[in-house]
C-alpha cells in the first residue's frame, strides 16, 4: 500500500473548529446574559409583591382600628423587614398610611339620636427605599405600591 502524501491540506479543520468554538461561546453568553435578566425580573416581581402586602397590611391596620371603634392617626408610617436569600441582606418596607374622616349627617328633618355617617378615605403608599425614615418622607417619586380604600361608620348621636 503506497504512502499518500498530505501536502494538499490547508488547515481547513482548525479553522471549522474555531468556527465552531466562536458559535459555542456566542450561545454561552447569550444563555448567560438571558438568565441574568431573569434574575432580575424575578427579584422585581418579588419587590412589588412585598410593597403590595405592605400596603395592604397599612389598609388593614386602619380598618382593623376603625371596626374597633379606635380612631387611627391620621398619618402614620409602618414597616415590615423581610428576609431575603443569603447572600442578599434582609430588606426593610416602610408604609405610609393617611387617615381622612368627613361627616354626612343622615337626616335633616332628626332631632334627637340622630345617625351620622362617617366617611373614612384611607390611603396607604408602600416604598422599598432604605433611605426613607418618616411618613412624610414617602411621595409619589418613591412609592412602590398605593392602595386607596373607603370606609363608612354609622354613629348615633
Amino acid at each position: 500500500m503506497p504512502m499518500t502524501r498530505y501536502t494538499a491540506q490547508r488547515g481547513v479543520a482548525l479553522v471549522v473548529s474555531l468556527v465552531l468554538l466562536l458559535l459555542l461561546t456566542l450561545l454561552a453568553i447569550a444563555a448567560s446574559n438571558t438568565s441574568s435578566l431573569q434574575e432580575r425580573m424575578a427579584l422585581n416581581s418579588q419587590e412589588n409583591n412585598v410593597a403590595f402586602q405592605t400596603a395592604e397590611s397599612g389598609i388593614a391596620d386602619a380598618v382593623d382600628k376603625l371596626d374597633r371603634e379606635v380612631t387611627p392617626a391620621t398619618d402614620s408610617l409602618y414597616q415590615l423587614t423581610y428576609d431575603n436569600p443569603d447572600p442578599t441582606p434582609d430588606r426593610t418596607a416602610r408604609t405610609r398610611v393617611q387617615v381622612i374622616g368627613s361627616e354626612e349627617f343622615g337626616n335633616s328633618i332628626c332631632v334627637n339620636n340622630c345617625p351620622v355617617f362617617i366617611n373614612y378615605d384611607i390611603t396607604s403608599s408602600a416604598t422599598l427605599d432604605p433611605n426613607v425614615a418618616a411618613a412624610a418622607d414617602i411621595d409619589d417619586d418613591n412609592t412602590n405600591a398605593r392602595h386607596l380604600r373607603g370606609y363608612r361608620d354609622r354613629e348615633i348621636r
